[in-house]
């Protein structure tokens, strides 16, 4: 696989919607595969849920969740099956930060759907005991936004800061009278705001209750270390090992999500393309709103996956590019081995792909994919024989595309 400076990014609940994903269904086992795998785990059928159900019954909160983890898992094992570029960081928004963890090898896909289930049970049964709502604030900064959930908030009858998505969008949580009040206020300084239907006062601190039990039941499950880097919804920051991901998906349900900080995280750590994995494309508008540098697709039938692969697979002319890039940094990477084998394990490979190389230019042909293949598995193996670092490894691999 070819590394990028990509991100894969999860929505959450609200986007789902009566007949998502059927396209990739019909049309991918591996997505037909997926949806079994989960209706077989949690008992219920999926797949008659999400194409053939009422949309009162897909947006309950429990069926919400488990179908988008659900489609954006499918999603993601489509894009790998097609274009497989591997990403340098994962991230999703709210009930996302699952179906990223399990993307990125933290989690079983098994294990990450009863989560999820266990997850809803949690957060509906603490929820119903508080009179509290949720809502959209959207047209307004976020410091207005913040001065007058304080100005609100008393004892008793709090308001948060439930997310922080861009500059001007956002969302609060808390007891509804209090949040009611709120945006009234918040309507008089300009702003657009969207009572959400089914919700309750999630990740604020009058979740607590719900905090407490997700964390014992988290510390019954085995976290992996992840494969590309997961951005935590809570801090921001990246997940670590096993305790970071108890710590953060638990303080996930009491804390702001924080987005606008997530994604310029990973913008100014260079990413410069993302897409996002599962139905609609709000993400997508997300952080087209709060980055102008990073190219951002949806992924979410057919006609989305020609075009990414449009941008992001190479033809031929760019195969060469590529061997000539493996070429160079093979020669300028400082050699850290005194083995005895380094003539057979980097010379000669290295030989093999400079006269494969010459070869192409002298005649003015095209490289194949397999050329560049064999070419990368060349560099891999030099750079594992000169002994560098796996980090800069990584770093050296990743300056073979430039996106």
């Amino acid at each position: 696989k070819l590394f990028g400076n990509t991100a894969f990014i999860f929505p959450g609940v609200g986007s789902q919607y009566v007949g998502m994903g059927k396209g990739f269904y019909d049309n991918f086992p591996v997505v037909r595969n997926t949806f079994e795998e989960a209706s077989e785990v949690i008992r219920q059928d999926l797949s008659d849920l999400c194409f053939s159900g009422k949309e009162s019954e897909l947006s309950k909160l429990e069926n919400a969740q488990l179908t988008i983890l659900t489609l954006s898992v499918a999603t993601w094992k489509v894009y790998m099956q097609e274009i497989g570029i591997i990403p340098k960081y994962c991230l999703g928004h709210s009930l996302g930060e699952y179906s990223a963890l399990c993307c990125a090898g933290v989690l079983s896909f098994s294990d990450c759907l009863e989560l999820v289930r266990e997850r809803g049970l949690i957060i509906k049964s603490v929820a119903e005991k508080l009179d509290g709502m949720m809502a959209w604030v959207i047209n307004l900064d976020i410091k207005k936004v913040e001065d007058i959930c304080k100005n609100e908030s008393k004892p008793g009858r709090e308001i948060h800061i439930s997310a922080y998505d861009c500059i001007d969008q956002s969302s609060v949580s808390g007891y509804k009278k209090t949040v009611m009040q709120a945006a009234k206020k918040l309507e008089q300084e300009g702003a657009i705001v969207y009572p959400l239907k089914l919700s309750g006062p999630f990740h604020s601190p009058l979740m607590k209750e719900a905090e407490k039990k997700m964390k014992t039941v988290l510390k019954h499950y085995k976290f992996r270390q992840p494969k590309y880097t997961v951005i935590a919804n809570q801090n921001a920051l990246p997940y670590a090992d096993s305790k970071s991901t108890i710590d953060n998906l638990s303080l996930q349900l009491v804390s702001p999500i924080r987005w606008q900080e997530s994604v310029d995280y990973i913008v100014s750590r260079g990413t410069t393309l993302a897409v996002e994995m599962g139905p609609k494309n709000v993400l997508k508008f997300l952080l087209e709103k709060n980055s102008k540098t990073v190219q951002t697709y949806s992924l979410e039938n057919e006609n989305d996956l020609k075009i990414l692969k449009g941008k992001m697979l190479l033809g031929g002319n760019e195969f060469l590019k590529v061997i000539a890039n493996c070429l160079r940094i093979a020669v300028s990477t400082k050699n850290y081995s005194d083995s005895a084998q380094y003539e057979r394990k980097v010379v000669l490979p290295f030989r093999k792909i400079e006269h494969l190389y010459e070869n192409l230019k002298a005649k003015d042909e095209l490289a194949t994919k397999q050329d560049m293949i064999e070419a990368v598995e060349m560099l891999e193996q030099v750079l594992a024989a000169k002994k560098i670092p796996k980090s800069e490894q990584y770093n050296q691999l990743n300056q073979l595309l430039n996106y």
